[in-house]
């Protein structure tokens, strides 16, 4: 397990870029960003000292989901490859909780926004309608008023 120091704004791992490693933080802080260095640039979470990052390019090897950056001078940092995760873990167990922990409270976060995002998908879509029926209905009362004489339809606006 190799100890990395990085200076301030240094990027460890860039979003898309595969992972095969996880990180350990030992002093320091980083930063976690969703589109880093874009206009849509958003900073995800902000990590200190004894936490992880990276786990999930070290369970899936899949492309990273976000990119983490350096927010301190001289912030340190434990690699952890996928050929090293069991001896970190025997010597570390109470972080596995900690992962546990972690992945848990993101896939809650994430469902509690996904049912908020389709409530209001769903608000709009039911607004959208009422009002393609409100339009439905003023032209049938426009035709009856055509065939039958004029009366107020402003209550229905």
């Amino acid at each position: 397990m190799s100890m990395l120091v990085f200076d301030r704004g240094e990027v460890i791992f860039k979003q898309g870029s595969i992972g095969k490693t996880m990180y350990d933080i030992g002093g320091g802080r980083v930063g976690i960003y969703a589109d880093y260095g874009t206009d849509s640039e958003k900073l995800i979470a902000e990590l200190g000292e004894g936490e992880v990052f990276g786990e999930m390019g070290l369970i899936e090897v899949y492309p990273r989901s976000a990119t983490a950056v350096a927010l301190e001078p001289q912030t340190v940092v434990r690699e952890i490859t996928t050929q090293e995760y069991g001896e970190y873990f025997n010597e570390k167990p109470e972080k596995i909780l900690k992962i546990l922990r972690m992945l848990s409270r993101r896939i809650r976060e994430t469902d509690e926004k996904y049912r908020e995002v389709c409530r209001v998908a769903y608000e709009n879509e039911q607004a959208d309608k009422k009002d393609e029926e409100k339009d439905q209905l003023n032209k049938q009362l426009d035709e009856i008023c055509k065939e039958y004489g004029k009366f107020h339809t402003l209550w229905l606006n």
